[in-house]
């Protein structure tokens, strides 16, 4: 089996149509949502905070990201967050199967800065975690963040993550080096935090 055929099949092993918590609404990002998203993710403050995330941010980068985590090869189960009750589209969160750091597969996310500081983050973020573990038999998920981020380190704290180890990276958006914690959220630890 080739690596796109394993990515392909990890990817479609995680596959669901929708999550739903008491608040949201995980689902597949669309073309309908290309304006939404270049809107929310088009601020620095975001940007900043994202490995990969570029800046400014257009309709462009939305269309490209939608078409790139849509292909089950790409290794990565992604979904749009969005408000139960409206629909509003807030936000990206997802896994990415395939291992680039650390052999690890990892935890992605990211909310609209209106979005900020209600409980969203760590709703989709517990979501996503408890899929994880519930449909895959691998026991260890990788988070990184960086080191003065404390909301998203109490999201990741509320997922059981612990912290394993820090590294330097130059961020293109920033134009310098940060520093960045990885934790690993294994499945005890997420089973400890379910029952906290």
């Amino acid at each position: 089996m080739t690596r796109e055929e394993r990515n392909e099949a990890q990817s479609l092993a995680f596959a669901c149509e929708i999550l739903t918590t008491e608040n949201l609404v995980l689902r597949a990002p669309n073309k309908d949502d290309v304006q939404d998203i270049a809107m929310l993710a088009n601020n620095r403050k975001i940007s900043s905070m994202l490995e990969s995330m570029p800046y400014p941010y257009f309709d462009k980068h939305a269309e490209e990201f939608i078409d790139n985590v849509s292909k089950p090869e790409a290794g990565e189960v992604v979904f749009a967050i969005t408000d139960a009750t409206a629909g509003t589209l807030m936000g990206i969160c997802g896994i990415h199967l395939v291992k680039r750091r650390f052999d690890l597969p990892h935890l992605g996310y990211w909310l609209g800065e209106e979005f900020w500081g209600k409980g969203f983050a760590t709703e989709a973020a517990r979501a996503i975690v408890d899929l994880f573990f519930k449909a895959g038999s691998e026991e260890t998920l990788l988070i990184s963040v960086l080191t003065d981020n404390k909301a998203s380190r109490r999201v990741i704290e509320k997922c059981g993550g612990n912290f394993w180890k820090q590294e330097t990276h130059f961020s293109d958006v920033m134009q310098k080096d940060q520093i960045v914690d990885h934790f690993r959220i294994t499945r005890e630890s997420w089973m400890g935090a379910v029952a906290a």
